[in-house]
């Protein structure tokens, strides 16, 4: 079986979020900076959730 080569990967994946982030500024191209801090601040929440949860895994 073949290792994994993440490295290879990255243009994709660099298509793929570029595409995504032209998606949502699309919908809101004159507020692009409101747009991305609500994108920041749910990632922020979906992190802080994921540490709860992992924190009341482990008590």
């Amino acid at each position: 079986m073949g290792h994994a080569r993440p490295a290879a990967a990255a243009p994709g994946i660099a298509r793929a979020i570029a595409h995504f982030v032209g998606q949502v500024l699309a919908d809101a191209p004159t507020d692009a900076v409101r747009t991305l801090q609500e994108l920041r601040d749910e990632q922020v929440a979906r992190a802080g959730a994921v540490v709860e949860n992992v924190v009341a895994l482990q008590r």
